[in-house]
């Protein structure tokens, strides 16, 4: 039975000790603290969610480096074909036409949107 400062004595509390609010108020306070520390583990930044939205971000930007880097490949690999030592006759006639409206005579320029 827990005893109040204004409580009484009855005859249910004669003869044990009463069961101050002081002493449980550590005990209160010890559990407040717990919890507030799980809560941070599982929602804060620092937590659970944190790591699942830092996992799906990591995930995102891998998949945009691969785009990128298949672009790198494309874009290094026309370079490699417009060098002097290497030089693709048939790519540079495409990339002059493409980029500078070239077309001999007897050709037909279609333009598509």
């Amino acid at each position: 039975m827990i005893r109040f400062f204004t409580s009484r004595i009855s005859s249910r509390t004669v003869g044990r000790a009463p069961l101050r609010l002081r002493r449980l108020l550590p005990t209160f306070a010890l559990i407040a603290v717990m919890g507030g520390l799980v809560f941070q583990a599982l929602q804060g930044d620092r937590g659970l969610r944190g790591w699942q939205e830092l996992r799906a971000e990591n995930h995102n930007r891998a998949e945009i480096l691969a785009a990128l880097e298949k672009q790198n490949e494309e874009t290094m690999a026309k370079a490699h074909r417009l060098r002097s030592g290497s030089l693709d006759l048939d790519f540079l006639d495409e990339r002059a036409r493409i980029v500078l409206g070239l077309a001999s005579e007897d050709e037909r320029i279609v333009y598509s949107d």
